[in-house]
């Protein structure tokens, strides 16, 4: 059995699979895109759900896009 997963991460939001190489977005305030934070969307929907929970006053969703496999 491979430990070698089919996709990059998983939605922080509905834990929907983000696929390598697919689009996903972020939240642009420095607290949610740390590094060690790690909070990734794979929708504008899902990221807006977010932002009830964390109280930002001004947020914009970024897109980005996975890396390609390794």
């Amino acid at each position: 059995m491979s430990d070698e997963q089919n996709f990059w991460r998983r939605c922080s939001n509905c834990k929907k699979e983000i696929g390598w190489g697919a689009e996903y977005h972020v939240c642009n305030v420095s607290t949610c895109n740390r590094k060690r934070t790690g909070v990734v969307f794979c929708s504008v929907d899902c990221w807006d759900a977010h932002l009830g929970a964390a109280r930002h006053r001004t947020a914009w969703s970024e897109e980005r896009v996975a890396p390609k496999k390794p």
